[in-house]
């Protein structure tokens, strides 16, 4: 009879043991997550910075300011493409 009784018990051992691990692995990938969220939220902060930055220099020539506008039409286009990007991966960390 011991031996029945045993066979559950190391079943629930295994079991809580599965369970501390699978909570372990759990807890890790929360804070990969964080730590994620938050170098996305300064990356995304970073890039509307430098969104910024063309709208307040305006003491240029002005053939420097057209080769510069060009140049930061695009910069501008690629950077908000980024902070879309990021938004969308901080809202979807934020629903997980």
């Amino acid at each position: 009879m011991p031996l029945l009784e045993d066979n559950p018990s190391k079943e629930a051992h295994l079991t809580i043991a599965r369970f501390e691990k699978a909570l372990m692995q759990l807890l890790q990938s929360h804070a990969d997550d964080q730590k994620k969220i938050i170098q996305l939220t300064a990356d995304n902060k970073r890039l509307k910075e430098l969104l910024e930055a063309p709208k307040t220099n305006l003491n240029r020539p002005t053939a420097a300011k057209d080769k510069a506008l060009l140049l930061d039409n695009d910069l501008t286009h690629q950077i908000n493409k980024y902070i879309k990007e990021i938004d969308l991966c901080l809202a979807y960390f934020e629903q997980t």
